[in-house]
């Protein structure tokens, strides 16, 4: 065998084993990423859970003084004050 043959296969034959590697490590990393999403999807949804349960006290709480403050308007208005003498 020629010298330049014998580089040819060795070279092929590393980049042969690299690409398999990487295949590998990739499938492995796609394995990883799914059993992780698999976890996080709980706590997402709890997240999106808890975010609706404070938000309707919250959205209560701005309509309770949203009427509170009408409530002073209309009764100002009914009243007003004439500081004119």
């Amino acid at each position: 065998m020629d010298p330049i043959q014998i580089i040819i296969t060795v070279s092929i034959i590393l980049v042969t084993l690299t690409i398999i590697f990487c295949a590998v490590y990739f499938v492995k990393l796609l394995s990883d990423l799914r059993l992780l999403l698999t976890k996080i999807n709980p706590i997402i949804s709890d997240a999106g859970l808890i975010s609706s349960s404070i938000a309707k006290p919250v959205s209560s709480i701005s309509e309770f003084i949203m009427g509170f403050k009408n409530g002073f308007s209309v009764f100002n208005n009914l009243f007003p004050k004439d500081n004119k003498k």
